[in-house]
């Protein structure tokens, strides 16, 4: 199996810290439907498929929804909400750079938030390619959250946190490793391969967020960003960014809120 990262660690709390907000999943739920117009007869495939937050929606509907992820523990916590409710939903344990589907199987193809966690990422795109009937769709999203606040002083905020936070863990000698592609080198390829690509916003929905909220995050470690630390680098590093934080923002309670959208890159043409 290729280099790809596992949120094995996170499955119990991965909902709470990146789950969609109320209604809101509803919304991005309408959206991808509208977008391929399903019968009863589509099959749709996700790869990355986690805890099910685009998949048990669908899947609740009565779609056939097939869904592959690395992490056990993620599949775990998507079967226990699975339990006492009627689908066609399969989800099992797999390699996104070699499925272990045959050809054309599937009439929609998904990615939520994956592409940046698989080194070889254009394998995985091959073999999505490959599992999609031709012609169908594929929905590519690279990251759930794309800010959108007019407060720029907010958005640049939590860009300085993290980017501090990276800055601070480069100084003990652990910079943050990259494993997959950015949503540009996802796009470009997909252009490359003579895809047309069209924007849609699924749902927009305002993000509160504090400084405090934000650094416990990251001290509860829900972020891959320290995943790769020692505890004892961990400790000291974080002490780091505690202190920067007060330092630079003033005071914990210090608002980073902003309005955020739910984007997705439907593909087609892709053949």
């Amino acid at each position: 199996m290729t280099a790809t990262i596992s949120f094995d660690r996170v499955s119990d709390v991965y909902d709470s810290t990146r789950g969609l907000p109320p209604g809101i999943s509803e919304q991005v739920t309408d959206t991808i439907l509208n977008i391929v117009s399903p019968t009863s007869e589509t099959k749709f495939f996700e790869i990355g498929v986690g805890t099910g937050r685009i998949a048990i929606p669908i899947a609740k509907r009565g779609y056939s929804y097939t869904g592959i992820d690395v992490s056990e523990k993620m599949l775990a916590e998507l079967h226990r909400k699975l339990e006492g409710i009627s689908h066609r939903l399969t989800a099992v344990k797999g390699d996104a750079t070699a499925l272990q589907f045959p050809d054309n199987s599937f009439d929609v193809g998904l990615t939520v938030h994956v592409f940046h966690l698989v080194s070889a990422w254009k394998q995985a795109l091959s073999e999505i390619r490959r599992v999609l009937k031709p012609g169908s769709p594929y929905l590519y999203t690279h990251g759930t959250l794309d800010s959108i606040s007019t407060n720029l002083n907010n958005n640049q905020g939590r860009l300085t946190f993290q980017q501090r936070w990276e800055d601070i863990i480069a100084g003990y000698g652990y910079p943050l490793p990259r494993y997959g592609a950015t949503e540009e080198e996802v796009l470009t390829e997909l252009r490359t391969q003579g895809a047309s690509l069209e924007t849609v916003i699924a749902a927009q929905w305002k993000w509160e967020l504090t400084v405090q909220k934000l650094l416990e995050h990251y001290q509860n470690r829900v972020y891959r960003h320290s995943w790769h630390l020692s505890d004892d680098v961990f400790a000291k590093a974080f002490d780091d960014l505690r202190a920067w934080a007060l330092e630079h923002y003033g005071s914990l309670d210090y608002d980073l809120s902003s309005e955020t959208k739910f984007k997705i890159v439907v593909v087609r043409n892709w053949a």
